[in-house]
């Protein structure tokens, strides 16, 4: 095993070793393979780099703990989140200030430091006991109306033909059933139960807009979000802002307890419909066909490329069998969808629906906005 010698980091802290040491297990936590090798090799390049220019660091330690292409791509938000604290937060942000025995005449002044910048051998931005920051979380007020429409919009979808039994023209008996029911009857069958086909689920996939503009109606796209995984469906459920992230388990298991920043890795502020659409369509492609129903709640705001988003909308509604966009501003008066983003879509939504609380979505399901998943 590597030795590390005192004189190397003789220079630093006991809190920016500390806090390095730290960072492996932090990263393992987000599915990095890192360990005591490359916290030592961390640890070294620390006597080597510049602290004041964070980007000369993370450049040195994308290198030591980046395995894969997707580690590569992942770390520098990763290490921003960790180190910088550059997210969004929902409180004020608290940056660490020197003692007033090494202040000299400026001790006491309370003067705001850039991120990033080092302060008495720590790296200013970051505490260890800063909380959690929730980026999702479904409004329980409305929980249990919303899940009840969406149940009901899913029973009334049309769904692919089962594959247990298919009809052949004539009824069959089944055997099974109408043993049970003889049960009853001291074991003579007087009823005969046939056979019925049973409708297999329907298939939904589900990409939510989380970027910035989007934040008021984060609660309850959230509950949305969850009903569906409490539906009989087949579902799938998206994330998009400047990227597609899928979070299908996450949404099932802590849409309502709520989902922190750091389950959700690489989404950053700014909105690029088309790009994430793309990494749909290249990605998940099993995930589309003529049976399938995809529900896109946005604002319809993209920063990205307005062809983008034409060939990407284009190529989904000739796959899928139906394309609903769920628009929360499209109920506010005078709205009208006049951006790049929006008028390059509309020509391939199927269905252009206000939904922004559990009456607009109560009205959209009786309005039979989902009915059909296949035209």
């Amino acid at each position: 095993m590597e030795r590390l010698i005192l004189d190397g980091i003789g220079r630093f802290t006991g809190d920016i070793v500390t806090q390095v040491t730290h960072f492996a297990p932090w990263l393992r936590n987000h599915g990095f393979r890192a360990g005591i090798s490359e916290t030592l090799t961390a640890v070294a390049a620390l006597a080597e780099l510049n602290l004041d220019s964070m980007d000369e660091v993370c450049s040195a330690f994308r290198a030591i703990y980046s395995r894969t292409p997707a580690e590569w791509g992942i770390f520098p938000s990763l290490f921003e989140r960790y180190f910088c604290g550059r997210g969004v937060r929902l409180e004020e942000k608290r940056r660490l200030q020197p003692d007033d025995s090494i202040g000299g005449a400026g001790a006491g002044r309370q003067t705001e430091r850039p991120p990033g910048e080092t302060v008495q051998g720590f790296l200013a931005g970051y505490h260890p006991y800063d909380g959690e920051r929730f980026a999702l979380r479904a409004d329980e007020r409305v929980l249990k109306d919303v899940v009840q429409f969406t149940r009901l919009a899913v029973r009334t979808m049309d769904a692919p033909r089962g594959r247990k039994w298919r009809s052949r023209g004539r009824e069959k008996i089944d055997l099974r059933q109408t043993m049970r029911c003889a049960l009853r009857l001291a074991g003579e069958p007087f009823v005969l139960r046939m056979r019925r086909r049973r409708p297999d689920k329907p298939r939904i996939v589900l990409a939510l807009d989380i970027s910035g503009s989007m934040k008021p109606y984060a609660p309850f796209l959230a509950a949305l979000a969850w009903s569906f995984t409490r539906a009989r469906a087949r579902t799938q459920i998206f994330l998009f802002s400047t990227r597609l992230l899928r979070v299908t388990s996450l949404i099932a298991r802590k849409g309502v307890s709520g989902i922190p920043l750091s389950d959700l890795p690489g989404l950053r502020g700014g909105t690029r419909i088309g790009g994430a659409l793309e990494q749909l369509l290249r990605r998940y492609p099993s995930l589309l066909h003529r049976r399938t129903c995809v529900i896109i709640a946005s604002d319809g705001f993209d920063a990205g490329h307005p062809e983008r988003m034409h060939t990407s909308m284009r190529d989904l509604a000739g796959r899928v069998g139906r394309v609903v966009w769920i628009n929360p501003l499209l109920g506010e008066p005078g709205y009208e969808p006049a951006s790049a983003g929006m008028s390059m879509a509309l020509p391939y939504i199927d269905a252009f629906i206000d939904v922004h609380d559990a009456a607009t979505w109560k009205k959209a399901v009786l309005g039979g906005a989902l009915r059909r998943s296949a035209p």
